[in-house]
């Protein structure tokens, strides 16, 4: 067992040491160059960076494609989990007008809307009858849903939009 573990690490030194050995002889191939900016830039080559020193050209090995390079590279691999970007936040509320309505059973509504929007009334109440040509508005719960107000009244009825 003592020899195995030791035999087993320098296996592993071996070949994670000739896996970058040909980045490494890159490299060591760049300490010829005399002017800072080549040498740099054979660097970056050498170990896979693709951005060139301010003010000198790309090396035509470390050139991309125009088409690759709108990608930024900070964004690889990030399912969004890293850089969320912020998304556009819907309005709180929308008014609208009714152009259609459907008696639905329990004292429940469909409601189809000048925009195309159709909404279900998912509780009643006795005091919101909802006719064509009517204005509504419909709001954004603080904890989530929708709620449904007929203009002129106070109360409301909660909502789904079901189109």
């Amino acid at each position: 067992m003592r020899t195995v573990l030791p035999a087993f690490g320098l296996a592993l030194v071996f070949v994670l040491g000739s896996a970058h050995g040909q980045d490494l002889q890159a490299a060591q191939a760049c300490m010829r160059l005399d002017k800072d900016a080549a040498r740099l830039s054979c660097y970056d080559t050498a170990m896979g960076r693709v951005t060139a020193a301010p003010g000198a050209a790309k090396p035509q090995s470390a050139q991309i494609p125009d088409a690759v390079s709108t990608v930024p590279q900070a964004k690889f691999g990030d399912d969004g989990r890293f850089h969320t970007e912020a998304k556009p936040r819907p309005p709180k509320n929308l008014s609208a007008q009714v152009r259609e309505v459907m008696l639905l059973p329990a004292g429940l509504y469909r409601l189809t809307l000048d925009n195309g929007q159709v909404w279900d009334t998912s509780e009643a109440d006795s005091a919101l009858a909802f006719k064509a040509n009517d204005a509504v508005t419909i709001s954004r719960r603080v904890l989530g849903g929708y709620e449904i107000f007929l203009a002129g009244h106070n109360t409301s009825v909660s909502a789904t939009r079901k189109k």
